[in-house]
């Protein structure tokens, strides 16, 4: 009498693990880079490319790395011929789809750099989304 219950838990329970492993992981980064700045710069830009192959869409909510003191997601607004950074919330990706981090647009703004970097350095980031995944990414430094 008690199996059927029990068996009818177990095939949700499973049901669920299988859903929930299908989105873990459907979120991925391709060619993170950042330009090499002057040696003083308080600030510098990474860029890349975000996909998101799940059937939901997800927002980039956080970014942090131990080379910096303070990331922010910004995005650049050109107005009367002057560019603007505007800092997002977050930056939603679209179920299927990607989002381009490019210089004239969304980019990782890095804040007072922890040490001096140079072309071929790397940097480690971590991107958190709103569906609790995280990815730790690794951005190297080139020359523009």
């Amino acid at each position: 009498m008690m199996k059927k219950p029990f068996l009818s838990l177990s095939a949700v329970a499973l049901s669920l693990f299988a859903a929930m492993a299908a989105c873990a992981g459907a979120i991925s980064v391709a060619g993170p880079w950042i330009p090499e700045a002057p040696p003083n710069a308080k600030a510098l830009a990474a860029y890349m490319t975000i996909a998101n192959a799940s059937s939901a869409r997800v927002s980039l909510a956080t970014v942090s790395s131990p080379d910096f003191r303070l990331v922010e997601i910004h995005m650049t607004d050109m107005s009367h011929g002057m560019a603007h950074m505007m800092k997002q919330k977050n930056l939603p990706v679209e179920a299927g789809g990607s989002v381009d981090l490019r210089p004239g647009g969304f980019h990782l703004m890095l804040m007072e750099p922890l040490r001096a970097l140079r072309a071929g350095d790397e940097v480690r980031l971590r991107l958190s989304f709103d569906n609790g995944e995280t990815l730790d990414v690794t951005a190297v430094v080139k020359n523009p």
